[in-house]
């Protein structure tokens, strides 16, 4: 007597494998080496023994795909353009974040110089005398007398003697 083979429907088998229904389409080519078929009503009959066979362990998630090697290549490229642009894009970061340090160290001494400012200004105001009161107004000088003329010398002497 032998035993009936169990088989699984699409749905069942993703369930029973724990991975979705699309790894099982797949893996159709595979599951068919391994024993899998169409039954009468058109719908997969997948025993465990192809489920096995295409690398799927009922209970158990499935491995990832491989990628064909053309995908692979394309996925190769894309990762190094991608790993060049990560890399000029942290090199970027890293370069911003040096210059705000060094505006954050930058504030910080104009901050301080600031405040030795604002110190020196209150010292001075501090010790600024008191405005003086007007001092006594000084005497009036004695008058000096005026210089006595001098005659003019020559014929001026003359001349204005005789205008006078």
């Amino acid at each position: 007597m032998s035993h009936p083979v169990q088989t699984f429907t699409v749905s069942q088998a993703a369930e029973v494998c724990q991975v979705s229904r699309k790894t099982i389409t797949r893996r159709y080519d595979q599951l068919k080496l391994g024993g899998a078929y169409k039954d009468k009503a058109g719908q997969w009959a997948i025993p465990v023994a192809a489920l096995l066979h295409a690398g799927l362990t009922p209970g158990r998630p499935a491995a990832p795909d491989t990628v064909p090697s053309t995908q692979a290549s394309a996925l190769g490229q894309q990762d190094t353009a991608t790993g060049l642009r990560v890399a000029e894009l942290e090199a970027q970061v890293s370069e911003y974040r040096h210059r705000a340090e060094v505006a954050e160290q930058l504030a910080a001494e104009r901050s301080a110089r600031v405040e030795d400012l604002r110190q020196a200004l209150r010292m001075l105001e501090a010790g600024r005398p008191m405005p003086m009161p007007d001092p006594m107004p000084l005497p009036d000088p004695l008058p000096i007398p005026a210089p006595t003329p001098v005659p003019a010398p020559g014929w001026w002497r003359r001349w204005r003697r005789a205008t006078n």
